[in-house]
């Protein structure tokens, strides 16, 4: 190209170019016409392939919400009389058979409360005794009439009120062996030891909690609701799943809903009842409750990468394997799931969307059209 310009120059300077100059320039447009032309590189090129997946059905979209495992009843328990706390029989963890015993107070003010109670049964028994023996004589000497009916009828209260004196000291002598036998503190149920609330040698009042036992039976999922969700928690069918424990699904039912939201979260308490009958889920595992709202659905699903926007408006490309044409189809989202966004336009499940490459497509573009199941790996480059 030097060479013929410096040619086209000397001819239109009107100057002899040296006939050196005049020889190279020639051989360079020799050259040049000799050269053949490039060939293009999209004449002979196979059209792009898309990947296509089908259209699904939409589910209705369910919540989750992450608690803990729980037991349905976890209660405090306590002596039913005050005293000085002298054994401690069961720790954290250890495992209880109800009537088994978990601690013992000093019962020394107890039986000596006892030995006083039924020595005033004694007592009021002898009165009794006594003045029942007196009726009867006065009845007899009444009957011959050594006696007036005066002597009679307070002989009758006094063994009245001698019989109703024995009872209430049976009363009290039952009630003191009552208060001696709480000094030692039963397990009413089968369970777990979860909390120590007590320790020997501590007087504790009447009532005051000494341990906290989680029955063996009944687990529940505990989770906090938005007051958004609360009518949808009752409605929907529910199942369980433990972080500890992949895989694996407990069904369960929604057992109690707090009528009153916490007052600093705004959340509503929700207790599910798991059934897990082999006992794989343990007090203080964390737990998801899943909810499945009833009823189908409104919409379908397809690949989120699916949908592109033209302005404000959303589309997907329809194609089927085979095609070499795809076509726009207008949709509206209705919401974006995790992989899917759930869509609603003229689809219908079963259809195929292009999935992949969306953007630099066009309907006048030849394309090859393959179709790609879900769970097939992604490749790179799948639009070339």
């Amino acid at each position: 190209m030097m060479h013929r310009s410096a040619f086209v120059f000397r001819a239109w300077s009107g100057r002899p170019a040296p006939r050196i100059v005049l020889a190279m320039a020639v051989s360079g447009l020799l050259l040049a016409a000799c050269q053949p032309e490039p060939a293009s590189d999209t004449a002979d090129a196979p059209p792009p392939t898309v990947w296509v997946e089908p259209v699904a059905a939409a589910r209705s979209a369910g919540l989750s919400y992450s608690g803990t495992i729980r037991a349905r009843s976890d209660a405090p328990v306590a002596f039913r009389v005050g005293g000085k706390l002298s054994v401690r029989e069961v720790d954290i963890g250890d495992r209880v058979e109800a009537g088994d015993v978990i601690a013992r107070l000093d019962a020394t003010d107890f039986e000596a409360a006892l030995s006083a109670e039924q020595a005033q049964e004694r007592a009021a028994r002898a009165e009794a005794d006594r003045t029942a023996d007196a009726l009867e004589r006065i009845k007899t000497l009444k009957q011959k009439g050594h006696v007036s009916q005066a002597s009679l009828d307070a002989a009758q209260a006094a063994a009245d009120a001698a019989a109703e004196a024995l009872k209430a000291a049976g009363e009290r002598r039952l009630l003191a062996e009552n208060q001696r036998a709480y000094t030692e503190l039963q397990a009413d149920v089968a369970g777990v030891v979860t909390a120590v609330l007590a320790e020997p040698g501590e007087v504790v009042a009447l009532g005051q909690p000494v341990v906290r036992i989680a029955a063996a039976l009944g687990r529940e999922a505990e989770v906090a609701v938005p007051e958004a969700h609360v009518a949808a928690v009752s409605q929907a069918s529910a199942s369980v799943t433990l972080w500890a424990l992949p895989g694996k699904t407990f069904p369960a039912r929604l057992r109690e809903l707090s009528p009153q939201a916490d007052q600093a979260a705004r959340t509503f308490t929700a207790r599910f009842e798991v059934e897990d009958p082999q006992g794989l889920a343990r007090l203080g595992m964390t737990a998801t409750v899943h909810l499945n709202p009833p009823g189908q659905a409104a919409g379908v699903a397809v690949p989120l990468s699916a949908v592109w926007y033209r302005d404000e408006a959303a589309y997907v490309w329809q194609a089927a394997p085979g095609d070499s044409r795809v076509t726009p189809v207008a949709v509206r989202v209705l919401r974006i799931e995790a992989e899917r966004a759930i869509v609603e336009g003229e689809l219908k499940p079963g259809m195929t969307v292009v999935s992949m490459g969306v953007h630099r497509l066009d309907p006048e573009l030849e394309v090859r059209v393959v179709e790609r199941a879900p769970s097939d790996p992604v490749l790179v480059g799948a639009l070339q």
